[in-house]
């Protein structure tokens, strides 16, 4: 297992927005990326709607509006299904890079590496000789990381139950959680390649919470548009070289294509 070296300079949640939004452009004019790209984002859609459909039809059948309610308790009702799909709509595009992951491991790590071979040429190919976790360990990583965020996230739903403020806390807190946790997912490929147990995972993204905040935000609120938003997951994927690059492992020598 090879240890990570933290940055000294502390992380905030501006600077993971900037390397958000430089990665995008890195990804955008890359085409190493656009050929690897398409694959890994068709699979993304089609599991993301799917998944966004169904969390949005149990939020709509569970939290029914009576015709005989009150016009107070009317309009509460419905600010609890509103909030409970945006909740869905913010969790499905990460269910659906969990399950790819998982089933599909391979997608999501030829859009990283080429993303890095942009960024850093050496650390991508220092990266692919590396012997890394394996196979099994990584996806049963996917696996923690994905029963953990179900559990999040049902107790975030639950939260916007809560009368008055949860209909505007729980979508905030799923916000803050999703999109550290999506920063933390598109990081599989890196994290399985440098031998990182789940724990040193952890460690690692704790440390630097606010700039897998600010990274993971955009993207977070980009993917949960219908039908386009899952078409930037890809972009994310390869987006991640340079967070690794600047933010967790910085050294002389990367570059920005």
């Amino acid at each position: 297992r090879v240890p990570v070296q933290l940055s000294p300079a502390a992380p905030s949640i501006v600077s993971g927005v900037g390397l958000a939004l430089r990665g995008l452009k890195v990804a955008l004019v890359s085409p190493e990326v656009r050929r690897v790209y398409l694959q890994l984002a068709l699979t993304l859609v089609l599991v993301s709607l799917s998944l966004a459909g169904a969390l949005g039809w149990l939020v709509w059948r569970f939290l029914p509006v009576p015709e005989d309610m009150s016009m107070l308790r009317e309009a509460l009702m419905w600010g609890l299904r509103l909030a409970g799909v945006f909740v869905a709509m913010l969790a499905a595009p990460l269910l659906a890079l969990f399950v790819v992951n998982i089933v599909f491991p391979f997608l999501g790590e030829r859009v990283f590496m080429a993303g890095l071979r942009v960024v850093d040429p050496a650390r991508a190919d220092e990266l692919a000789a590396a012997e890394g976790l394996g196979l099994s360990t990584s996806v049963l990583g996917s696996v923690r990381r994905l029963l953990y965020f179900v559990g999040v996230t049902i107790a975030t739903f639950a939260l916007t139950l809560v009368p008055l403020l949860g209909a505007l806390l729980g979508p905030i807190a799923q916000l803050w959680f999703t999109a550290r946790t999506l920063s933390w997912e598109l990081l599989d490929p890196y994290f399985e390649r440098r031998g990182l147990a789940y724990a040193d995972q952890r460690a690692l993204l704790k440390a630097q919470r606010g700039t897998m905040f600010g990274f993971g935000a955009p993207y977070t609120l980009l993917l949960a548009l219908p039908i386009v938003g899952p078409l930037g997951f890809g972009l994310a994927q390869a987006a991640a070289a340079l967070l690794v690059s600047e933010a967790l492992e910085p050294r002389g020598g990367a570059r920005e294509g």
